[in-house]
Protein backbone atom coordinates (compact mmCIF):
# COMPACT_ATOMS: atom_id res chain seq x y z
CA UNK A 1 0.00 0.00 0.00
CA UNK A 2 2.91 2.33 0.78
CA UNK A 3 4.54 1.61 -2.53
CA UNK A 4 1.29 2.19 -4.26
CA UNK A 5 1.02 5.67 -2.63
CA UNK A 6 4.59 6.53 -3.55
CA UNK A 7 4.05 5.52 -7.10
CA UNK A 8 0.92 7.60 -7.17
CA UNK A 9 2.80 10.53 -5.73
CA UNK A 10 5.55 10.07 -8.32
CA UNK A 11 3.03 9.94 -11.10
CA UNK A 12 1.32 13.10 -9.76
CA UNK A 13 4.69 15.03 -9.84
CA UNK A 14 4.67 15.73 -6.09
CA UNK A 15 7.62 13.66 -4.86
CA UNK A 16 10.00 14.28 -7.72
CA UNK A 17 12.43 16.08 -5.45
CA UNK A 18 13.72 12.67 -4.62
CA UNK A 19 14.40 10.96 -1.38
CA UNK A 20 16.31 8.16 0.27
CA UNK A 21 15.47 4.51 0.00
CA UNK A 22 12.52 5.15 -2.28
CA UNK A 23 10.81 7.48 0.16
CA UNK A 24 9.55 10.69 -1.52
CA UNK A 25 9.73 14.24 0.05
CA UNK A 26 6.88 16.63 -0.52
CA UNK A 27 8.26 20.24 -1.00
CA UNK A 28 6.73 23.32 0.69
CA UNK A 29 4.36 25.24 -1.55
CA UNK A 30 6.64 28.41 -1.40
CA UNK A 31 9.58 26.39 -2.79
CA UNK A 32 7.57 25.08 -5.62
CA UNK A 33 8.47 26.90 -8.87
CA UNK A 34 5.68 28.74 -10.54
CA UNK A 35 4.31 27.07 -13.59
CA UNK A 36 5.69 28.44 -16.80
CA UNK A 37 3.45 30.97 -18.54
CA UNK A 38 3.27 32.18 -22.07
CA UNK A 39 4.26 35.81 -22.95
CA UNK A 40 0.63 36.68 -23.53
CA UNK A 41 -0.32 35.46 -20.06
CA UNK A 42 2.61 37.41 -18.44
CA UNK A 43 1.60 40.69 -20.11
CA UNK A 44 -1.99 40.20 -19.06
CA UNK A 45 -0.94 39.48 -15.47
CA UNK A 46 1.31 42.58 -15.20
CA UNK A 47 -1.19 44.97 -16.66
CA UNK A 48 -2.74 47.43 -14.14
CA UNK A 49 -6.38 48.16 -14.13
CA UNK A 50 -7.18 50.93 -16.53
CA UNK A 51 -8.45 54.25 -15.13
CA UNK A 52 -9.42 57.50 -16.90
CA UNK A 53 -6.18 59.12 -18.13
CA UNK A 54 -4.15 56.18 -16.86
CA UNK A 55 -2.33 55.62 -20.13
CA UNK A 56 -0.99 59.28 -20.19
CA UNK A 57 -0.32 60.14 -16.52
CA UNK A 58 1.47 56.99 -15.42
CA UNK A 59 4.40 57.23 -17.91
CA UNK A 60 4.90 60.90 -16.96
CA UNK A 61 5.06 60.07 -13.26
CA UNK A 62 7.51 57.28 -13.92
CA UNK A 63 9.71 59.56 -16.04
CA UNK A 64 9.74 62.32 -13.40
CA UNK A 65 10.54 59.80 -10.66
CA UNK A 66 13.51 58.48 -12.61
CA UNK A 67 14.77 62.02 -13.36
CA UNK A 68 14.60 63.43 -9.82
CA UNK A 69 17.31 66.11 -9.27
CA UNK A 70 18.12 64.87 -5.79
CA UNK A 71 19.43 61.58 -7.09
CA UNK A 72 21.59 63.31 -9.67
CA UNK A 73 22.95 65.77 -7.09
CA UNK A 74 23.68 63.00 -4.63
CA UNK A 75 25.59 61.15 -7.29
CA UNK A 76 27.62 64.35 -8.08
CA UNK A 77 28.68 65.18 -4.49
CA UNK A 78 32.37 64.23 -4.20
CA UNK A 79 33.50 62.18 -1.30
CA UNK A 80 36.18 63.47 1.15
CA UNK A 81 38.93 61.56 -0.63
CA UNK A 82 38.12 63.26 -3.92
CA UNK A 83 38.09 66.69 -2.23
CA UNK A 84 41.48 66.01 -0.62
CA UNK A 85 42.95 64.92 -3.95
CA UNK A 86 41.64 68.03 -5.74
CA UNK A 87 42.99 70.34 -3.00
CA UNK A 88 46.46 68.82 -3.25
CA UNK A 89 46.44 69.12 -7.02
CA UNK A 90 45.39 72.81 -6.89
CA UNK A 91 47.12 73.96 -3.72
CA UNK A 92 48.92 76.80 -5.53
CA UNK A 93 45.56 78.20 -6.73
CA UNK A 94 44.08 77.94 -3.23
CA UNK A 95 47.05 79.79 -1.72
CA UNK A 96 46.70 82.63 -4.28
CA UNK A 97 42.96 82.98 -3.63
CA UNK A 98 43.47 83.02 0.14
CA UNK A 99 46.22 85.67 -0.10
CA UNK A 100 44.10 87.90 -2.33
CA UNK A 101 41.15 87.67 0.02
CA UNK A 102 43.34 88.56 3.01
CA UNK A 103 44.81 91.61 1.28
CA UNK A 104 41.37 92.79 0.13
CA UNK A 105 39.98 92.43 3.63
CA UNK A 106 42.88 94.43 5.08
CA UNK A 107 42.00 97.40 2.83
CA UNK A 108 38.34 97.37 3.83
CA UNK A 109 37.04 99.58 6.63
CA UNK A 110 34.35 97.98 8.76
CA UNK A 111 31.91 99.84 10.95
CA UNK A 112 33.17 100.14 14.47
CA UNK A 113 36.81 99.32 13.69
CA UNK A 114 39.56 101.54 15.07
CA UNK A 115 42.24 102.43 12.56
CA UNK A 116 45.00 104.98 12.13
CA UNK A 117 44.37 105.33 8.42
CA UNK A 118 43.45 108.78 7.08
CA UNK A 119 39.70 108.93 6.40
CA UNK A 120 38.51 109.40 2.84
CA UNK A 121 37.01 112.76 1.87
CA UNK A 122 33.54 113.35 3.34
CA UNK A 123 33.69 110.18 5.44
CA UNK A 124 33.61 109.82 9.22
CA UNK A 125 35.98 107.39 10.92
CA UNK A 126 36.53 106.21 14.49
CA UNK A 127 39.87 107.13 16.02
CA UNK A 128 41.62 105.67 19.05
CA UNK A 129 41.24 108.83 21.15
CA UNK A 130 38.40 110.45 23.06
CA UNK A 131 37.42 112.68 20.14
CA UNK A 132 34.07 112.61 18.35
CA UNK A 133 34.06 111.17 14.80
CA UNK A 134 35.96 113.53 12.53
CA UNK A 135 34.73 114.57 9.07
CA UNK A 136 37.38 115.44 6.53
CA UNK A 137 36.15 117.91 3.94
CA UNK A 138 37.51 118.14 0.42
CA UNK A 139 39.45 121.43 0.20
CA UNK A 140 37.75 123.89 -2.15
CA UNK A 141 39.40 124.42 -5.50
CA UNK A 142 41.01 127.78 -6.20
CA UNK A 143 39.64 127.69 -9.74
CA UNK A 144 36.24 128.89 -8.57
CA UNK A 145 37.79 131.85 -6.75
CA UNK A 146 40.01 132.73 -9.71
CA UNK A 147 37.00 132.65 -12.02
CA UNK A 148 35.13 134.93 -9.64
CA UNK A 149 38.06 137.38 -9.61
CA UNK A 150 38.28 137.33 -13.41
CA UNK A 151 34.56 137.95 -13.70
CA UNK A 152 34.81 140.84 -11.24
CA UNK A 153 37.70 142.31 -13.24
CA UNK A 154 35.65 142.18 -16.42
CA UNK A 155 32.76 143.93 -14.74
CA UNK A 156 35.07 146.61 -13.35
CA UNK A 157 36.71 147.13 -16.74
CA UNK A 158 33.30 147.64 -18.27
CA UNK A 159 32.48 150.18 -15.55
CA UNK A 160 35.75 152.06 -16.22
CA UNK A 161 35.05 152.25 -19.94
CA UNK A 162 31.50 153.46 -19.32
CA UNK A 163 32.68 156.11 -16.83
CA UNK A 164 35.33 157.33 -19.27
CA UNK A 165 32.71 157.62 -22.00
CA UNK A 166 30.50 159.73 -19.72
CA UNK A 167 33.45 161.94 -18.77
CA UNK A 168 34.33 162.42 -22.42
CA UNK A 169 30.76 163.38 -23.21
CA UNK A 170 30.67 165.94 -20.41
CA UNK A 171 33.95 167.48 -21.57
CA UNK A 172 32.70 167.63 -25.13
CA UNK A 173 29.55 169.42 -23.95
CA UNK A 174 31.61 171.91 -21.95
CA UNK A 175 33.91 172.59 -24.89
CA UNK A 176 30.96 172.99 -27.25
CA UNK A 177 29.28 175.44 -24.90
CA UNK A 178 32.51 177.43 -24.58
CA UNK A 179 32.92 177.51 -28.34
CA UNK A 180 29.36 178.78 -28.86
CA UNK A 181 29.95 181.50 -26.25
CA UNK A 182 33.20 182.51 -27.94
CA UNK A 183 35.31 181.52 -24.96
CA UNK A 184 38.82 180.03 -25.41
CA UNK A 185 39.04 176.24 -25.48
CA UNK A 186 40.64 174.85 -22.31
CA UNK A 187 42.82 172.27 -24.06
CA UNK A 188 44.40 174.87 -26.32
CA UNK A 189 46.06 176.45 -23.27
CA UNK A 190 47.26 173.01 -22.12
CA UNK A 191 44.88 172.72 -19.16
CA UNK A 192 42.64 169.73 -18.82
CA UNK A 193 38.93 170.53 -18.91
CA UNK A 194 37.13 170.36 -15.56
CA UNK A 195 34.01 168.21 -15.44
CA UNK A 196 31.55 169.52 -12.80
CA UNK A 197 30.21 166.80 -10.49
CA UNK A 198 32.76 164.22 -11.61
CA UNK A 199 34.22 162.09 -8.73
CA UNK A 200 37.60 162.09 -10.49
CA UNK A 201 38.65 165.47 -11.87
CA UNK A 202 41.59 165.00 -14.25
CA UNK A 203 44.38 167.43 -13.71
CA UNK A 204 47.13 168.54 -16.04
CA UNK A 205 50.68 169.75 -16.17
CA UNK A 206 52.07 172.35 -18.50
CA UNK A 207 54.23 170.97 -21.32
CA UNK A 208 57.73 172.21 -21.91
CA UNK A 209 58.97 174.34 -24.76
CA UNK A 210 58.95 171.30 -27.05
CA UNK A 211 55.30 170.64 -26.26
CA UNK A 212 55.96 167.29 -24.52
CA UNK A 213 55.70 166.08 -20.92
CA UNK A 214 56.76 162.97 -19.02
CA UNK A 215 54.01 160.33 -18.92
CA UNK A 216 54.18 159.97 -15.09
CA UNK A 217 56.18 160.89 -12.01
CA UNK A 218 57.81 157.92 -10.35
CA UNK A 219 60.80 155.57 -10.13
CA UNK A 220 62.30 154.17 -13.30
CA UNK A 221 62.47 150.38 -12.77
CA UNK A 222 62.89 148.66 -16.13
CA UNK A 223 64.23 149.69 -19.51
CA UNK A 224 63.79 148.85 -23.17
CA UNK A 225 65.34 145.56 -24.38
CA UNK A 226 65.71 141.90 -23.45
CA UNK A 227 64.28 140.87 -20.10
CA UNK A 228 63.48 137.46 -18.57
CA UNK A 229 63.91 135.64 -21.87
CA UNK A 230 61.64 138.04 -23.80
CA UNK A 231 61.93 141.49 -25.32
CA UNK A 232 60.56 144.34 -23.22
CA UNK A 233 59.21 146.85 -25.73
CA UNK A 234 58.80 149.75 -23.32
CA UNK A 235 59.87 151.19 -19.98
CA UNK A 236 58.35 150.83 -16.50
CA UNK A 237 57.76 153.67 -14.08
CA UNK A 238 56.73 152.58 -10.57
CA UNK A 239 54.55 154.58 -8.20
CA UNK A 240 51.62 154.30 -5.82
CA UNK A 241 48.24 153.23 -7.16
CA UNK A 242 46.36 156.32 -8.30
CA UNK A 243 49.45 158.23 -9.46
CA UNK A 244 48.40 160.52 -12.37
CA UNK A 245 49.29 159.50 -15.93
CA UNK A 246 49.54 162.23 -18.58
CA UNK A 247 49.41 162.37 -22.34
CA UNK A 248 53.00 163.05 -23.43
CA UNK A 249 51.85 165.09 -26.43
CA UNK A 250 48.73 166.34 -28.14
CA UNK A 251 46.90 163.69 -30.11
CA UNK A 252 43.82 161.55 -30.62
CA UNK A 253 42.87 158.52 -28.55
CA UNK A 254 42.76 155.40 -30.76
CA UNK A 255 42.33 152.73 -28.03
CA UNK A 256 40.97 152.87 -24.49
CA UNK A 257 39.89 149.74 -22.63
CA UNK A 258 40.94 146.18 -21.70
CA UNK A 259 44.01 144.71 -23.40
CA UNK A 260 45.72 141.32 -23.17
CA UNK A 261 48.54 141.46 -20.61
CA UNK A 262 48.01 145.17 -19.91
CA UNK A 263 44.77 145.00 -17.93
CA UNK A 264 43.66 148.43 -19.11
CA UNK A 265 45.49 150.53 -21.66
CA UNK A 266 45.26 153.78 -23.66
CA UNK A 267 46.88 154.42 -27.03
CA UNK A 268 47.25 157.92 -28.47
CA UNK A 269 48.24 158.84 -32.02
CA UNK A 270 50.11 162.15 -32.03
CA UNK A 271 50.30 164.80 -34.71
CA UNK A 272 53.73 163.63 -35.92
CA UNK A 273 52.38 160.09 -36.53
CA UNK A 274 54.00 158.47 -33.50
CA UNK A 275 51.91 156.36 -31.10
CA UNK A 276 52.32 156.18 -27.33
CA UNK A 277 51.01 153.28 -25.23
CA UNK A 278 50.06 153.43 -21.53
CA UNK A 279 49.40 150.13 -19.73
CA UNK A 280 48.53 148.51 -16.35
CA UNK A 281 46.32 151.45 -15.40
CA UNK A 282 43.85 151.45 -12.53
CA UNK A 283 41.37 153.43 -14.63
CA UNK A 284 41.30 156.08 -17.36
CA UNK A 285 39.24 159.17 -18.26
CA UNK A 286 39.35 159.33 -22.08
CA UNK A 287 37.51 157.59 -24.91
CA UNK A 288 38.32 156.52 -28.44
CA UNK A 289 38.22 159.45 -30.85
CA UNK A 290 38.73 162.08 -28.17
CA UNK A 291 41.25 164.82 -28.81
CA UNK A 292 43.59 165.28 -25.81
CA UNK A 293 46.21 167.98 -25.20
CA UNK A 294 49.77 167.43 -23.99
CA UNK A 295 49.90 167.23 -20.22
CA UNK A 296 46.26 166.21 -19.73
CA UNK A 297 45.71 163.49 -17.13
CA UNK A 298 44.31 160.54 -19.04
CA UNK A 299 44.49 157.80 -16.39
CA UNK A 300 45.72 156.68 -12.97
CA UNK A 301 48.53 154.21 -12.27
CA UNK A 302 47.50 150.69 -11.25
CA UNK A 303 48.56 147.06 -11.04
CA UNK A 304 46.26 145.39 -13.54
CA UNK A 305 47.22 142.74 -16.08
CA UNK A 306 50.57 140.92 -16.02
CA UNK A 307 52.20 143.10 -13.40
CA UNK A 308 54.42 142.55 -10.37
CA UNK A 309 53.51 145.85 -8.72
CA UNK A 310 51.87 149.24 -9.35
CA UNK A 311 53.58 150.90 -12.29
CA UNK A 312 53.09 152.44 -15.72
CA UNK A 313 54.25 150.53 -18.78
CA UNK A 314 55.03 153.14 -21.46
CA UNK A 315 55.81 152.40 -25.11
CA UNK A 316 56.59 154.51 -28.16
CA UNK A 317 55.95 153.38 -31.75
CA UNK A 318 57.61 155.56 -34.37
CA UNK A 319 57.85 154.76 -38.06
CA UNK A 320 55.86 151.54 -37.51
CA UNK A 321 58.28 149.99 -35.00
CA UNK A 322 58.97 150.14 -31.29
CA UNK A 323 61.73 152.50 -30.21
CA UNK A 324 63.42 153.13 -26.87
CA UNK A 325 61.13 155.56 -24.98
CA UNK A 326 64.06 156.93 -22.97
CA UNK A 327 65.89 157.97 -26.15
CA UNK A 328 62.67 159.28 -27.71
CA UNK A 329 61.92 161.45 -24.65
CA UNK A 330 65.54 162.60 -24.37
CA UNK A 331 65.39 163.98 -27.92
CA UNK A 332 62.50 166.14 -26.69
CA UNK A 333 64.33 167.40 -23.62
CA UNK A 334 62.73 165.06 -21.07
CA UNK A 335 64.55 162.80 -18.63
CA UNK A 336 63.69 160.79 -15.53
CA UNK A 337 65.49 161.89 -12.39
Amino acid sequence: MVSTMLEKAGHDGVGRAGGADGIGVIPHPRDTPAPSQSPEQTEEASAEPELPGHRTRLPRLRGWWNRRPSRELRRRVPDPQQIRTWALAHRALLVAITTTAALTTSDTSFAGMITERTPAPNHAQRVAVAYPPQLQHTPPSARRLLNAIANGERLREQAVVAAAARATLERAKAEAAAAVAGEPQPWIAGAAPIVPGSPIIPGSILPGISGFVLPARGVFTSGFGSRWGTFHQGIDIAGPIGTPIYAVATGTVIDAGPAQGFGLWVRIRHDDGSITVYGHMYDFFVSVGERVPAGMQIARMGNRGDSTGPHLHFEVIAGGRHVDPLHWLALRGLRFE
